[in-house]
């Protein structure tokens, strides 16, 4: 299973936009996936500084930069195991 990642990059000066795409392994918890896009954007931009995370965006800062990373795709949540119950329910009402 992978997870799509897209980093938006936006020139300050100029509003010149670049795009990159990136296939990774996904991450499920929310503090997961914030040091992942962090750790991404490091790569492609040295320096700049988280802003904002939730719900799987980020958007980060450098004195030439608005940068936004963000989920593109993210595979559905693997299923937790079902227990069954073992116990019978007892009567509601006494008779």
């Amino acid at each position: 299973m992978t997870a799509q990642i897209t980093i938006k990059a936006r020139d300050l000066d100029t509003d010149t936009k670049r795009v990159a795409t990136i296939e990774v392994a996904p991450a499920w918890e929310p503090e997961e996936q914030r040091l992942q896009l962090a750790r991404l954007v490091e790569e492609h931009h040295p320096g700049a500084r988280l802003r904002s995370f939730a719900d799987g965006a980020a958007t980060f800062l450098d004195r030439e930069h608005l940068i936004v990373a963000s989920y593109s795709t993210l595979p559905p949540r693997p299923r937790a195991a079902k227990v069954l119950e073992t116990s019978a329910q007892e009567p509601l009402f006494a008779r």
